[in-house]
Formats: structure tokens, C-alpha cells, sequence
């Protein structure tokens, strides 16, 4: 016997809020962007800066990066949620239309 599936009725608004988190995601990447920039210009060049830098910016730059992946990831997902759930409603409204 066929499962029946169904979409729930709120199930894209339920994705609706990933844009607010890649907004929120957005605004850590330019804190750490910021941080960068403050690190690059304060540390200096001599022995101390040098050994500052190569222990500090690695890291910011890999948060950095690991953010914007975050954020596409985010993205994506939402996005995907919002189509599955477009194309579960479009089957169950083909699925009535045919009965």
C-alpha cells in the first residue's frame, strides 16, 4: 500500500528565517574581518609582530573562510527547503486536480 505524503502547511515559512541567520552569519564575518585588518595594521613587522602574525592570522583567516561557508551552506539549505516545499504543494494540488 502507497504512503501517503504530506506537506506541512508552514513548512516554508519555516525556511524563511535561514535569511535572517545568513544576516547574522554576515555580520560575525565582518567582525572578523575587521579584527583582521586591526591585527595586520597593529602587530608590527619586528621579531614579536612577526611571531604574533604567524600564530593569529591563520586563524582568523580560516573563521573567515569557515563563515562564508556557514553562510552558503545556510543559504542553500534554505533555499532548498523553500523548493521542496513548492514542489510538495504543487503535488499535492496535481494529485487533488487529478482525483
Amino acid at each position: 500500500m502507497a504512503e501517503q505524503l504530506v506537506a506541512l502547511a508552514d513548512l516554508k515559512k519555516s525556511f524563511a528565517d535561514f535569511g535572517s541567520m545568513s544576516d547574522t552569519i554576515d555580520r560575525m564575518r565582518k567582525n572578523v574581518d575587521q579584527i583582521t585588518a586591526y591585527n595586520k595594521g597593529s602587530a608590527g613587522s619586528d621579531e614579536i609582530g612577526q611571531t604574533y602574525h604567524s600564530q593569529v592570522d591563520k586563524p582568523t583567516s580560516d573563521l573567515s573562510d569557515l563563515l562564508k561557508q556557514v553562510r552558503d551552506t545556510v543559504d542553500n539549505l534554505g533555499q532548498q527547503g523553500k523548493n521542496t516545499s513548492d514542489l510538495l504543494n504543487n503535488a499535492d494540488e496535481n494529485a487533488k486536480n487529478q482525483a
